[in-house]
Parts: C-alpha cells; structure tokens; sequence
C-alpha cells in the first residue's frame, strides 16, 4: 500500500458485540492524525497497526536496555536502524538528555526514559508511525520534546497516528482529530477558526453576578465563576470543571463566555474558556503550539490557539 491512499482497519469484536467496526484513515504525508478513544480500543488498535508491514508502532511499555548508559543505547540504536549519519550530539539535543548522556538508563527518571523509548521512532524509515499515549504521566519539558519530535516526523513527510484517551494532548499535537467508538470513527471539529469574532472587552463589559448551572445526578448545581477551572465543548458537549471534576451545562460556549467575560475568564480556544486567575504557566511546544498550565493538582493543561496570544497577552499586560 502506498502511503498516499487509505488504510482500512479490521473491526474489533468480542463476545459477539461489536466494539468499533471497520474504519477508514487517509494516509496523507505530513499530517498528524489523533485517534480519541478508551484504553481498550487503544490496546487492540495499536497491536492491529503492529502487524502491517508499512508502519512502525511506539509501545508505550516497550523495555530499554537499562544497563547501558544513554550514550550507549543510542549508539546501538544508531546501528541497528543503519543511521549512522545521525550526530550523536543532535539526537541527544532533540530527546533532550545531553546532561544524561553518561548516566545509566536505570538511573534516568520516568519521563527521560519515556523520552528515550521515542528514539525508534525517529530512527526507523517507516512511512507510517503510530504511537501509543506518548504524552502519558510525563513532565512538561518531556511533552515539549515529543511535540518536537512529532515537528521532525512532519517534515519527514510521514504520517502519524497518535491513539490517546487525553483530548488535551491530541489538541496541542494533531492536525486533525477523530473519537472511535462503537459506532465508527468520528471527525472532530477543533480546527481553528482565524475569522471568528473577537472576545468581548473587558472594559466595555458591565460586571455581573452569575451563577452557572451545571447538572449532575439529576441534581441542578450552581458555581461561581471563581470556582470554576476552565470550560470544554466536546461534539457539543459543554463541561465545567472544578477542582478535576467535570460537570455537564446546557449553556453554550458563546453564551458562557459573554456570562464569564467580566469575572476574568478567556476564549483560549474555540473549544475552550480558562479562568485566567487559574492560569500558572504559558506553555510554548513550537511556533505555532501553545498551551495554559493551571494552578491545580490535577496538572491540568488547556489549549490555548496560536491566533489568540497576542490577546492574552495584551489582556495580562505582557
């Protein structure tokens, strides 16, 4: 199969139920594609791509050789993909371990060695990778070197498929996204849009006090707006989320945002609305990547569109 044409993949059946049916994908060079899904499609996904002879599959399990050092490793590596063009200063730069290039593998913390592991997929000539969570319990400074390394891939003009049950990680790091579930493959809708209509003013907006409504166990609840983390839509399901509990509203993302304007809240992208006092940290993955860590426990992080930066930080006075 060329990569130029589509992949058709088996469906999955247990038990005589059917837990997602053939579907379709387009293998277009140079695109990231971001599977949405539950941890069980991922596993029998990922062990399906596994077979076909085209792709490479990122395990995110997959062992390393722990006695050896990170110079080591890359150093056979190097040669089991006959890459021996590769600078081994280059690759230590891009996983981000040149001050962990003489330690043992053993001795590397769990977001190194996640790091590490992402080597193959660099390495290997295969037109189509897919990769399974890679975003999963990693520090930032990881994220931010896969994100890079998925940049690479792009540029690679290969296709990369990324299977995660996190929506977040798939926003900052696909170029086109799908939730699988038992019914099919669905598109999501999270493109950007560079002509929607600019956020109210802060100035021009009159104060007011409002409580939201969200419903939960047939129970009415209502926030106020300080209590509340950030706001999704997902395929048009609007979720409030404080303290790292979602909480379904009927209202819409334009009408919270007109409600939310005035007590400090912001459009971080068209899926999203962040409360600002949140806000701990803006996140740069690349030129064009960018995201809002907040101040929580949870680690949460929130998209935040590439068109909608110079509001924030005109908003924040930076």
């Amino acid at each position: 199969m060329n990569q130029n044409e589509s992949m058709i993949i088996d469906p999955y059946i247990e038990g005589g139920n059917v837990i997602y049916p053939n579907f379709q994908l387009s293998m277009q060079p140079g695109i990231i594609i971001g599977i949405y899904t539950d941890v069980s499609k991922i596993h029998t996904l990922i062990q399906w791509f596994a077979k076909q002879s085209n792709t490479y599959t990122h395990f995110r399990e997959n062992a390393l050789y722990e006695r050896l050092t990170v110079r080591e490793y890359i150093n056979f590596c190097l040669k089991l993909f006959n890459a021996s063009s590769e600078k081994m200063e280059d690759v230590l730069a891009l996983f981000g371990l040149m001050e962990q290039k003489n330690m043992k593998i053993s001795k590397l913390s769990n977001s190194e060695k996640q790091r590490l592991k992402l080597l193959h997929t660099y390495l290997n000539r295969a037109p189509i990778q897919v990769l399974e969570e890679p975003f999963q319990n990693i520090d930032e400074f990881s994220k931010q070197k896969a994100i890079q390394l998925l940049d690479v891939l792009q540029k690679q003009n290969k296709t990369v498929i990324l299977l995660s049950n996190n929506f977040e990680d798939l926003i900052i790091s696909s170029t086109e996204i799908h939730r699988l579930d038992a019914m099919g493959l669905h598109a999501l809708d999270v493109k950007e849009d560079e002509t929607e209509q600019a956020s109210p003013s802060l100035e021009s907006t009159p104060i007011r006090l409002d409580k939201i409504p969200t419903k939960k166990n047939d129970k009415i609840i209502l926030f106020n707006p300080p209590e509340i983390d950030y706001i999704d839509s997902v395929e048009g399901v609007v979720s409030l989320y404080v303290t790292g509990e979602a909480y379904p509203c009927t209202l819409s993302l334009n009408e919270l945002e007109q409600k939310l304007t005035p007590f400090g809240f912001f459009r971080s992208h068209r899926s999203y609305i962040v409360n600002l006092q949140k806000v701990r940290e803006i996140i740069t993955w690349t030129r064009n990547s960018y995201s809002l860590a907040l101040n929580s426990t949870e680690k949460t992080v929130v998209p935040l569109s590439k068109n909608k930066l110079a509001d924030l930080k005109e908003i924040l006075g930076i």
